[in-house]
């Protein structure tokens, strides 16, 4: 019995537990800063609200670039008027030119059997060239009357834009997380407004140590435990595993630990109705 005893503790020595570790839930947070420049009107939402991509956040003043956008409108209309006017002064000089050239050829056909004199001669000669070189003024006059309703059109863009900015928008969906200024501040492009989570999908990273690391792949399968007493845990995938080898860092393991070597492990964790926040502890169990 005594042999019985010490051959199957000795085969409980031998199992080693799953690889396991614990951290702190981390998830993709971005910032909203501003591309205005103005006051701060209005916040549309606030920390701890969620928010969807293209959701309107806040709004900033725009007295200054609604009068840029009306006076960029005025001037891109009266630059299509100016190309308008070019268009029908290249139909006029055109029109002369062909009237000129027509009279220049009868001139020059009767002063060749003497029915007309060279006084005549030179003098519509004179009335078409500068004909032609009207035609040319007004091809000239309408490339630069388009040149200026390019430039109109970019300004309305331009101003446009600016007025869009005023209306910063989420880029993600997910819950604020940090909100850094309050209604009537001054704001410049830029400066931070928001810090917007994303909490679909969370992950937590835990370091192992080189024995275990055999035993962890990717893809892997993980238990993650918030310990927050109602026992639920959550699924989570290894989706990173380090390549290189780390001292354990100071907030994961005992003092005794620290100088041992360790592999961060990256696990991720879907995350249905936000449940797990960021900064939240968890301990993670992995699978073998």
């Amino acid at each position: 019995m005594l042999a019985v005893a010490l051959l199957a503790g000795g085969a409980c020595s031998k199992k080693r537990s799953a690889p396991s570790g614990s951290g702190f839930i981390e998830a993709i947070e971005t910032t909203v800063s501003s591309e205005a420049t103005g006051r701060i009107k209005e916040l549309r939402t606030d920390e701890g609200l969620s928010v969807a991509a293209g959701d309107t956040i806040a709004q900033i003043d725009t007295v200054t670039t609604m009068l840029r956008l009306r006076q960029a409108r005025s001037a891109r209309e009266a630059a299509e008027k100016r190309v308008n006017m070019a268009a029908i002064a290249i139909e006029q000089a055109a029109y002369s030119a062909d009237l000129a050239g027509k009279t220049f050829g009868r001139t020059k056909a009767l002063l060749a059997d003497g029915s007309a004199n060279q006084q005549r001669y030179d003098q519509d000669e004179t009335a078409y060239k500068q004909a032609v070189l009207a035609r040319r003024q007004a091809d000239a006059s309408l490339e630069t009357a388009r040149a200026d309703l390019a430039k109109a059109e970019s300004d309305v863009r331009l101003y446009r834009k600016q007025f869009d900015d005023c209306f910063p928008v989420a880029p993600i969906s997910g819950e604020v997380a940090t909100k850094y200024v309050e209604p009537g501040e001054w704001t410049t492009s830029g400066k931070a407004l928001f810090k917007i989570a994303w909490l679909d999908s969370v992950w937590v990273k835990i370091y192992v140590p080189a024995g275990d690391l055999a035993r962890i792949k990717l893809g892997g399968r993980a238990v993650v435990d918030p310990e927050d007493g109602t026992g639920r845990t959550f699924d989570g995938t290894v989706t990173w595993i380090s390549n290189e080898a780390e001292f354990t860092p100071k907030n994961v393991q005992t003092k005794e630990a620290r100088a041992d070597l360790v592999y961060a492990v990256k696990v991720s964790i879907r995350n249905p109705g936000a449940v797990l926040k960021i900064g939240m502890p968890v301990s993670v169990a992995l699978s073998p």
